[in-house]
């Protein structure tokens, strides 16, 4: 690598960016008034390259470190530079009086950018003669980690100097998001403004900070939640930036929380005590897994999209851009557009409009752009557009709605009436659906889930009165009920079930088959088979395998179960509040796709050769229900179920 950096300012981003251009094998020259401030960053530089080489990540450390010269003296230097990146102190006097030196001493083609993350571009470059080679260069911090930077056009910034820019980035190992206008907060601050301000204004309103953090870090998958990232960053500096960009023209309101804070001197870290308290400055905090589902990321990611549509539609940063920052510049599992598609995109704006009418705040307002999507239906992955087109195909199965999402399934059963009760129709569209889903590559996972207030109520109590002997009960059995059951017997998919409410019979005993249970606060579990004179097949075998004699209370007296006794015995793995159901089953879609294909495979054929252990089991359970059908038993016990059933067991 050959030419020169000149890198001005010795500080934490300074040293940072120093060294990354010297392990790219550029001659960097760190310039910095303050002796003391140059004598830390190389030390700081010398250790982190000992790591690297400790890691064999490099083979020579001093050879690095020897690229590195220091000055206290800008004129001094300033000619010998092919390209500048100043790093100083966020105050535009002291920016104004180095650009001026630069921009005498500096060699007609060296580019001059700025690493500032608050300050316009064209502010600063107006005090130069060449202001079509000013460009804003913002790295991450810390830079050595975070390989992305924002290339930030001025008003005058020239094509040529934002081409050099782009090939200088390469060189030193970044990739880089394009900012096409010189706007207040740039491209990742002003999303990470919102999310981060929307946060605060939730504890003013009483949640706590782990309540946030824990669905942020264990639902979103983000390293670390938006306090930790706030008491990291410091308190004060978090502050400063918002008056900052609110002084140039960005439309936010600042949380009275953080003056509080400012007052008390908890900053952060760097003061022991902030959103949480540190027994060191590298103390992580504590943030308890079980509080995920206390907070909905939903509602702290909406304001960010809001922001997002805001630049695409002022064409500042095209959406590509965009979630490459929020993945590489802040770590997010995926783009920020991205869960916006996968929420959808009308629960954004409902989101928006509801925080618009609690707090009358005008920059809740949803972006037209946002708000024509709504209108010409493009709400992401549940119809196949929003910021992105994803694959989307619907097709029913008489009652069972199959919807492919891009790269899952969503199977709904649509009996909301009779409670999604399983009658001959439900049945076989369940398991047409379920084929459907098997035979296309493309789909990683399946959600299943009932429309209305129930899940499934069980099977169609009109249906089985209707056999008049043992022929029509085996028929149904043999040719319509135990292809849904051997289909997911042996399914190589994971099936994620969504339980919206009652969940009785047939309905309770088919989640026995699925992988995963996320039940709604309001669902309810029962197996009544008993009190019709019949007998809950899957229960009674896989069931007992599964829970032992704990389901034998159930399957003898019909007793409901309640969403924590589902939990507490098994067959609920995950409980939600009821308002969250589909945003959990959309989360949990991304965690279970990050598995590698061939994997997942593996891990259910594992699981469904348990279930053959059980297959003579649940034949002869279904050979019992036969025996039963002719009985007077049966007769009986179906009109006395009918006449006594209770409301919630209306349509079974």
């Amino acid at each position: 690598m050959h030419g020169k950096v000149l890198v001005v300012g010795a500080g934490t981003m300074g040293h940072g960016i120093a060294e990354v251009c010297a392990l790219a094998g550029y001659e960097v020259i760190l310039v910095d008034i303050n002796e003391n401030m140059l004598s830390n960053a190389i030390s700081r530089i010398s250790w982190s390259l000992k790591k690297l080489e400790e890691k064999k990540k490099i083979e020579n450390a001093e050879e690095v470190l020897r690229r590195i010269k220091t000055s206290q003296n800008l004129e001094e230097v300033a000619g010998m530079a092919d390209f500048v990146i100043e790093a100083v102190v966020e105050r535009t006097d002291v920016k104004h009086e180095i650009f001026k030196t630069l921009d005498e001493e500096c060699k007609e083609n060296c580019v001059l950018s700025t690493n500032t993350s608050t300050i316009p571009i064209t502010d600063i470059a107006k005090v130069t003669k060449n202001p079509d080679r000013v460009v804003g260069l913002h790295f991450f911090n810390p830079p050595t980690l975070i390989r992305l930077v924002e290339i930030i056009k001025g008003e005058k910034t020239s094509e040529e100097t934002v081409k050099a820019v782009k090939k200088f980035a390469g060189t030193i190992g970044m990739d880089y998001v394009m900012v096409e206008k010189d706007v207040p907060g740039f491209l990742i601050n002003r999303i990470n403004i919102r999310v981060f301000v929307e946060a605060i204004r939730y504890l003013e309103e009483g949640y706590k900070p782990e309540e946030i953090d824990s669905a942020v870090r264990y639902r979103l998958g983000l390293p670390m939640g938006i306090f930790e990232v706030v008491d990291f960053t410091g308190i004060d500096t978090v502050y400063n930036v918002l008056k900052e960009v609110r002084n140039r023209g960005f439309r936010v309101e600042i949380p009275e929380l953080l003056e509080k804070m400012i007052q008390e001197n908890s900053l952060g870290m760097k003061t022991g005590k902030g959103f949480y308290t540190y027994r060191s400055f590298y103390d992580r905090a504590r943030i308890p897994k079980e509080y995920q589902y206390r907070f909905n990321p939903i509602l702290i990611l909406s304001p960010g999209v809001n922001e997002c549509a805001w630049l695409i539609r002022n064409e500042i940063a095209v959406r590509e851009d965009i979630d490459k920052a929020t993945v590489k510049g802040m770590g997010y599992p995926k783009g920020i557009l991205d869960y916006a598609d996968s929420y959808g995109i009308d629960r954004v704006v409902d989101v928006l409009k509801s925080r618009k009418n609690k707090t009358g705040l005008d920059e809740y307002t949803p972006d037209p752009m946002l708000e024509e999507m709504v209108a010409d239906g493009k709400l992401g992955k549940k119809n196949g557009e929003g910021f992105y087109r994803w694959s989307y195909e619907a097709v029913d199965f008489g009652p069972v709605r199959y919807e492919k999402r891009h790269n899952y399934a969503l199977i709904t059963m649509r009996r909301p009436e009779k409670l999604n009760a399983l009658n001959e129709d439900m049945w076989i569209g369940l398991n047409s659906a379920f084929l459907r889903a098997q035979d296309d590559e493309n789909v990683r996972v399946v959600i299943i889930t009932g429309e209305g207030r129930a899940f499934c109520a069980g099977d169609d109590i009109s249906v089985m009165g209707s056999w008049r002997g043992l022929k029509d009960g085996r028929d149904f059995f043999e040719k319509v009920a135990l292809p849904l059951v051997n289909t997911l017997s042996y399914y190589e998919k994971p099936v994620i079930s969504l339980v919206n409410g009652n969940a009785f019979g047939g309905g309770m005993e088919l989640n026995l088959l699925f992988d995963i249970v996320i039940a709604s606060e309001k669902a309810t579990f029962a197996i009544p088979e008993g009190l019709i004179g019949a007998i809950p097949p899957i229960a009674s075998s896989l069931g007992y395998m599964l829970f032992g004699r704990k389901i034998a209370k159930y399957a003898l007296t019909g007793e409901v179960i309640d969403v924590g006794e589902a939990k507490e015995l098994g067959l609920v793995d995950v409980v939600v509040p009821h308002d969250i159901l589909m945003d959990v089953g959309v989360e949990y879609v991304d965690r279970v796709s990050a598995l590698a294909p061939l994997s997942a495979r593996a891990i259910k054929r594992a699981m469904n050769s348990v279930r053959d252990l059980v297959k003579s089991a649940m034949e002869i359970s279904a050979r019992e229900i036969e025996l039963l059908i002719p009985t007077e038993d049966f007769a009986e016990g179906m009109k006395a179920f009918v006449s006594r059933r209770r409301p919630e067991w209306k349509g079974r």
